[in-house]
């Protein structure tokens, strides 16, 4: 009976969930281009941020566009490069309202090393591929070659 009125207190008592920010993909990889997907709460009266700025060390905001609203919510597809070392990479998110004021939020990503070049080296393919067939024909010219007196003198009688 105890635990059940400490849960109902605990209902009662219990405030909604805060609005979270959240930036996806969580994970990128250095030197290559990431499309992020942003979600921002409202975090401040009025209307909605005219354009997000995004900025990290080794981060270059190549495009930022507001992609639509839930409710109070802002999303926005953001493309960046991330050049930054491996690791966790503290990331601040800008959003700039119609008189020019901002509210800054901060979050991270991980960059991840890029992966090692296992991929054919197609120009040593070509090479190697024309060269093989180079020497069969040499080879298939040699063979079909008449040999000895008897070949030169022409078929039997």
């Amino acid at each position: 009976m105890r635990a059940t009125i400490a849960t109902l207190l605990a209902l009662l008592w219990a405030q909604p969930a805060a609005a979270h920010v959240s930036v996806e993909p969580r994970l990128v990889t250095q030197g290559e281009v990431a499309d992020l997907r942003v979600e921002l709460p409202r975090l401040r009266p009025g209307s909605a941020p005219e354009r997000l700025e995004v900025a990290a060390p080794g981060l270059e905001l190549l495009s930022s566009r507001l992609a639509g609203t839930r409710g109070p919510e802002t999303r926005w597809a953001v493309r960046v490069r991330v050049d930054a070392e491996p690791g966790l990479l503290p990331l601040t998110l800008r959003p700039v309202y119609a008189d020019g004021r901002s509210v800054e939020v901060e979050d991270r990503l991980t960059v991840v090393p890029p992966a090692e070049s296992t991929g054919l080296p197609w120009a040593w393919a070509v090479v190697g591929t024309a060269l093989a067939l180079a020497v069969a024909a040499v080879a298939l010219q040699v063979a079909r070659r008449p040999r000895g007196p008897d070949a030169q003198s022409g078929p039997p009688a």
